[in-house]
């Protein structure tokens, strides 16, 4: 599947990836035409820059809800729990992104009735040893949480847990604190490695943490959360970034309102099902052929070399890229395959379909990940994927004619690639040499 973003030109200094952050560019029609249920209706509710959240958070969210499902990823095991950062300013609608959370409610639900069910019973049972004290087992770990009572949640969980806050500001206020810094088994989560805390005479220690997190917040928030982008947690999440804030929307009532939380609330109730169902299992594999993995590997090859050499330091994000884009076909092809999964199976084979979806996805928000990463940094030129695929392949001097041809090969029409070069003499990427001649600048 070819991701194909439209570039025009930005003058007056603007950076490049700022289009696809800024412009009305959203994820591929393509991704969306080959999703399965329930995230294809769920994200038909909406359009344009909510739509878009709905599809990633609901991701994010369904990513804690599978248990027992696993996939072998460069000779480790790895579950699909995601870490999802959506990023915008104030009153940009994001929120919306809570509508994803009702997904997830009726099993969180489920298992704190459980637990007051078993306390009340624990109660009043008056001392007997044959009734024990419940262990407080819960779905949606509070960002406000201590760092001993995030391993105590971490561990008592017969699975997964999920982090879900509309203000990351919440969770980065918790890791400020001596008692509240969690962050490294934040990372170690990722990797599903072994974490332990000793606190006021308890010891926890969590094998093979399994985490998952969807966040929203401020640009303005993402420091605060991540530190450093060589902090290792940056790498770890699946960032989407716009800047741009709408006017005034219609907020009076709708007659397809109902309808959503409707829809939602009975994804939710199927997705308590596949849990409860996937529960019963021991493991199931997910996996592919060998052909795909073949695919898999030039795609995520082809956007790593893009960076080597002019910018390697996003070369780590890239590489770890490539472990969330697995863990999102395994998320496809569970709901796929969700009506097939029987209580003897033990492995399910992705198909084209979810495996073109998910690196259709990964290719365009790569250049949401290269913008947060650029952030960091002052003053510099900040260059989509694609963008860096072409300079890459031009000559250093070339001419018109030369990157005409260069660009049919990557896709973007001879109309595009004269606006690129207007917009690269403007942002110093390349100089005019002479009519019809061009010279690469550094970048």
């Amino acid at each position: 599947m070819k991701n194909k973003t439209n570039l025009k030109a930005i003058f007056e200094g603007s950076s490049v990836i700022a289009e696809t952050v800024s412009s009305k560019n959203y994820i591929p029609n393509e991704v969306y035409t080959n999703l399965p249920e329930p995230l294809s209706g769920l994200s038909n509710q909406f359009s344009d820059r909510e739509k878009d959240i709905i599809l990633l958070s609901s991701i994010g969210v369904l990513s804690a809800c599978l248990p027992n499902v696993y996939g072998q990823y460069d000779d480790r095991e790895y579950n699909p729990n995601l870490y999802v950062f959506i990023i915008a300013p104030p009153a940009s609608g994001k929120g919306v992104m809570d509508w994803s959370k009702l997904l997830i409610k009726p099993i969180h639900d489920a298992k704190y009735a459980e637990y007051k069910r078993k306390l009340k019973e624990f109660q009043d049972s008056s001392g007997n040893d044959l009734v024990s004290q419940p262990k407080l087992a819960i779905k949606i770990i509070p960002a406000n949480v201590s760092s001993s009572k995030f391993y105590m949640h971490l561990k008592y969980s017969e699975d997964s847990a999920l982090i879900f806050e509309s203000e990351a500001d919440s969770l980065s206020n918790m890791l400020k604190q001596d008692w509240g810094d969690f962050s490294d088994l934040m990372r170690k989560a990722f990797q599903h490695e072994t974490c332990s805390i000793s606190r006021n005479d308890r010891f926890y220690e969590v094998d093979k943490p399994k985490l998952s997190m969807v966040l929203s917040g401020t640009p303005n928030q993402i420091k605060p959360l991540i530190s450093s982008k060589e902090s290792g947690l940056f790498s770890r999440f699946l960032f989407y970034y716009f800047d741009e804030v709408e006017g005034w929307k219609d907020v009076s009532p709708k007659v397809n309102a109902s309808n959503k939380k409707q829809l939602f609330e009975q994804a939710g109730n199927d997705v308590k099902q596949l849990y409860e169902r996937l529960l019963k299992l021991d493991l199931i594999e997910v996996k592919m052929t060998s052909v795909q993995w073949k695919v898999f590997n030039d795609e995520m090859s082809a956007i790593t070399n893009t960076f080597l050499g002019d910018k390697d330091a996003f070369v780590s994000v890239t590489k770890r890229l490539g472990l969330i884009v697995f863990r999102i076909i395994m998320i496809f092809t569970v709901l796929r395959n969700s009506s097939n999964i029987e209580d003897n199976s033990v492995e399910i084979y992705t198909n084209d379909i979810d495996l073109n979806s998910a690196l259709g996805l990964i290719k365009y928000l790569v250049n949401h990940s290269l913008f947060v990463f650029d952030k960091y940094e002052k003053e510099v030129k900040r260059l989509t994927l694609q963008d860096r695929q072409l300079y890459k392949e031009l000559p250093d001097d070339f001419k018109r004619s030369e990157g005409v041809e260069i660009g049919r090969k990557l896709e973007i029409p001879e109309r595009t690639f004269a606006e690129i070069l207007k917009r690269w003499q403007v942002e110093r990427i390349l100089e005019k040499v002479k009519h019809g001649k061009y010279k690469k600048l550094p970048i």
